[in-house]
């Protein structure tokens, strides 16, 4: 199994501060896009806490074991979520195990914990600026022994393709099939092959209409081609075989809440003069990652990426103005843009329901709705880009 795959490294690209401070951040952004626009470019890996070195990236090493040596392959993203497989080497036929979930780093950075569908969590300490992972006990603390216990950082990325099984919040909405995993809170298409049907057919007798219904199944994790035209190739499910369809259950088990910080959150709509507006076609989509590790923003307002600052305390939230690149798109694309970074300067406070994320102004009516998403929207290209 070869531990490195050579590609090549994108460039990063140009970013522009307004300098009309007085203005608001969307009427800067209108007079920026006066100028010449800027090709394209693609940009580099999203930067994580230093301990960790630039995200995404992956780690892979062989750690003894009781029944003998252990393939580990860790992927980590720069939403807070994590893949990873054990692969038990003297098995014959060679086994792994499979998980996915959220990655979290201690407040001084000296520990990294994954909790996913385990028992107990799993303890890393990342070494050299993340060049190495250093398995730890099930304390969290050092292993003493003279065996193995690193996993080295690969070049490049190299993220596996998890099979294993998994709880999600399915939907079904215009020949759109959609499920948000329990496990990451990311939420992926569902590839309509394989043992989909069954699952479809499930959820359209309980007459959901769009809603989420909880289910459990067996399912592939992988990159398939996008369905929507001129889009790069996305993560999505294969439902190898369903397990269970609760009708009467709309929510993860536990509980279990969405983060702000580290979840990537794709707008469904716009609250504009007692109107619901959704993004038009053409663009790239809009979103926003609240960085896990600082007071940082990122994402798209449709055209551009955006990049910022934002203040958190409880439940009230506030954005600085925001720095953007300065692509030129068609004049819906253009004009939906200024809007969100007009509602996005109203904001006083968030909340999360059902996976979604609710932007409110001072009088705590909703300017902004998202929904969790899979990818990031700055690494999607833009029509026309």
């Amino acid at each position: 199994m070869p531990l490195q795959t050579p590609r090549h490294r994108p460039r990063a690209a140009r970013v522009h501060r307004s300098r009309h401070a007085a203005l608001p951040t969307g009427l800067a952004l209108g007079l920026l896009l006066l100028g010449a626009a800027m090709p394209a470019r693609a940009e580099k890996a999203k930067p994580a806490p230093k301990a960790l070195g630039p995200l995404p990236a992956s780690w892979v090493g062989d750690i003894p074991g009781a029944s003998g040596p252990v393939r580990w392959h860790v992927d980590l993203e720069a939403d807070g979520t994590y893949q990873l497989r054990q692969t038990y080497l003297n098995r014959d036929p060679e086994r792994g195990f499979d998980d996915i979930g959220r990655w979290q780093l201690d407040a001084d950075g000296r520990r990294l914990v994954l909790r996913g569908g385990r028992e107990a969590p799993v303890f890393l300490k990342p070494l050299r600026r993340g060049r190495q992972l250093r398995k730890l006990d099930l304390e969290g603390r050092p292993v003493r022994s003279r065996h193995n216990d690193r996993l080295a950082r690969l070049s490049q990325p190299a993220p596996i393709d998890p099979r294993l099984h998994l709880a999600g919040l399915f939907r079904y909405m215009a020949d759109a099939p959609s499920i948000q995993l329990c496990a990451t809170g990311r939420t992926l298409p569902v590839a309509m092959d394989a043992d989909y049907l069954k699952l479809e057919r499930a959820y359209l007798q309980t007459r959901a209409a769009g809603a989420p219904r909880l289910v459990n199944l067996e399912g592939l994790i992988t990159t398939r081609p996008s369905m929507e035209g001129g889009q790069p190739p996305v993560r999505t499910l294969v439902v190898e075989r369903l397990v269970n369809l609760h009708a009467d259950q709309t929510a993860c088990p536990g509980g279990q809440q969405l983060p702000l910080r580290g979840t990537s959150w794709r707008l469904d709509s716009l609250s504009r003069q007692g109107r619901q507006e959704r993004p038009p076609a053409g663009g790239r989509p809009v979103e926003l990652l609240f960085d896990t590790g600082s007071d940082r923003v990122s994402g798209s307002g449709g055209c551009n990426r955006l990049m910022g600052g934002f203040s958190l305390d409880g439940k009230a939230l506030r954005f600085s103005p925001l720095a953007s690149t300065r692509m030129a798109c068609g004049e819906p694309v253009m004009a939906f843009e200024m809007n969100v970074l007009r509602a996005l300067e109203q904001v006083r406070g968030w909340r999360i329901e059902a996976g979604e994320l609710f932007l409110l102004d001072a009088g705590g009516s909703t300017l902004l709705r998202y929904r969790a998403s899979s990818t990031p929207a700055s690494a999607e290209p833009a029509a026309g880009s």
